[in-house]
């Protein structure tokens, strides 16, 4: 058996494969492998010294002083202040990193680059110069390294500080356009609070300068309270003499009704000259009935006062209530009037304040003060690509790989019979004779030799 051979067996269907076989094919397609080996090392050592055209690449680093590690719809307030409302409407939002790296990518700051450094003539597009820019964030930093690739050393350098500046520079529009729409609005709110303000303090003053205002309510109020007071004391006074008195005139009429109104009494008579009898009016009697008719007339002069007051305290009761009810119905437009002079004068004070704080800040540079520039770009001394060496090294175990795999694939698409063991092997047959091959050796040796 062909120690090359490693095809299936028609009777299993299985393929056995040694090491032997494998070292034999190797043996057999040596040369191939290494020649086209060679040849592609060769190719790509051709390729990248001759074709290739050397790129160059330029690296700048920008450090981030504003970022946030997660941007949130639900911004956290601190307090419950109408500040913190108005910062919430007017702040300078808060980027990522990511939010900074998609930024350093975007289209409009490539347009920027192109414009700047004049690279439309040149055939540079947004996306085209996009593509020779990476930008990567720094593991565990608020850093992005920018690194430019171009086959021109000095304009990749002067694309990456261009790109930097022009970063900074839109950074800087974008805030100062936020804030200018902050300052908007800010005053045009204000504008809207001063206007409310007045109003509501002209309804103020109107509702004060009323002839019923609550002052003069309250002072009425307080007045007939105070006489309410002293009139309910009065008639409570009164109702205890009542009382006081209706046991007086209780306990005369049990005494008058115990007392009889005639007394006898004995008389000397000088006519007579003798003692007679004869019945007088009892003064005790009549001494009790004029106590009594006193008692009941002071009872009914009290028992009228008393009608009368709780009369006056009745009526002035419901002066009380209706009075009540309008100096509360007139407070409560008064306090609500007054609270929203108040709430306006802080929304107008608060307003202008944000107003100022915000001119302020746009009087400054936010985009520099977001982002800085820590290294520029170098002029870059030696290529980045192509990596000639690592090519070659590529393209030779490339070669290697595929041509190996070239060699066992022929050899077992290689069906032909070549030696007696594939004539055993695939026909099953004994081998009586070998045919050697022919050549001019053996050939003259026949023709004399015969």
């Amino acid at each position: 058996m062909n120690d090359t051979d490693f095809r299936p067996r028609p009777d299993d269907g299985e393929i056995e494969i040694d090491l032997r076989q494998i070292l034999a094919v190797l043996k057999k397609w040596y040369k191939l492998i290494i020649i086209m080996t060679l040849l592609c090392v060769l190719t790509a050592g051709l390729v990248s010294y001759f074709v290739l055209s050397p790129v160059y690449q330029s690296s700048t680093l920008l450090m981030v002083t504003q970022a946030t590690d997660k941007l949130s719809t639900n911004i956290t307030r601190t307090g419950d202040g109408l500040g913190d409302v108005v910062d919430m409407v007017n702040r300078t939002p808060v980027l990522t990193m990511t939010s900074y790296l998609g930024q350093l990518k975007s289209e409009a700051l490539m347009q920027r680059v192109i414009e700047a450094l004049d690279l439309e003539a040149e055939g540079y597009t947004p996306v085209g110069l996009a593509g020779s820019i990476e930008a990567t964030i720094v593991k565990d930093s608020n850093l992005i390294e920018v690194k430019v690739s171009n086959t021109d050393p000095i304009l990749a350098s002067r694309i990456a500080n261009t790109l930097s500046e022009q970063y900074l520079a839109m950074m800087t529009d974008k805030n100062q356009e936020q804030l200018s729409r902050s300052v908007t609005f800010l005053n045009k709110q204000k504008d809207n609070t001063d206007q409310q303000l007045s109003d509501a303090q002209q309804a103020l003053e109107a509702l004060q300068s009323q002839p019923r205002g609550v002052a003069v309510l309250d002072a009425e109020f307080t007045k007939k309270s105070e006489d309410l007071v002293n009139h309910d004391s009065r008639l409570q006074i009164l109702q205890v003499e009542i009382q006081q008195t209706q046991a007086a005139v209780d306990r005369l009429q049990q005494e008058l009704a115990n007392t009889p109104n005639m007394i006898s009494v004995q008389k000397w008579s000088d006519t007579t000259g003798t003692v007679a009898q004869a019945q007088e009016v009892n003064p005790l009697y009549v001494t009790i009935a004029q106590q009594l008719s006193e008692k009941q007339a002071l009872l009914a002069e009290k028992q009228g006062e008393s009608a009368g007051l709780q009369s006056l305290v009745s009526s002035m009761q419901n002066q009380l209530d209706s009075l009540q009810a309008e100096l509360a119905s007139k407070r409560l437009q008064q306090d609500n009037l007054q609270r929203d002079v108040d709430r306006l004068k802080l929304t107008s004070e608060t307003l202008a304040q944000k107003g100022t704080e915000t001119q302020i800040a746009k009087s400054i540079d936010l985009g520099d003060t977001s982002v800085m520039v820590i290294s520029e770009a170098n002029i870059p001394t030696s290529p980045v690509k192509p990596n000639k060496k690592l090519n070659m090294a590529i393209a030779m175990l490339l070669g290697l790989m595929f041509f190996t795999l070239l060699a066992f694939v022929l050899e077992y698409l290689d069906n032909t019979i070549k030696t007696p063991e594939d004539v055993t092997r695939e026909l099953n047959l004994p081998v009586l004779g070998v045919i050697p091959q022919a050549n001019t050796q053996n050939t003259q040796q026949h023709s004399y030799g015969g």
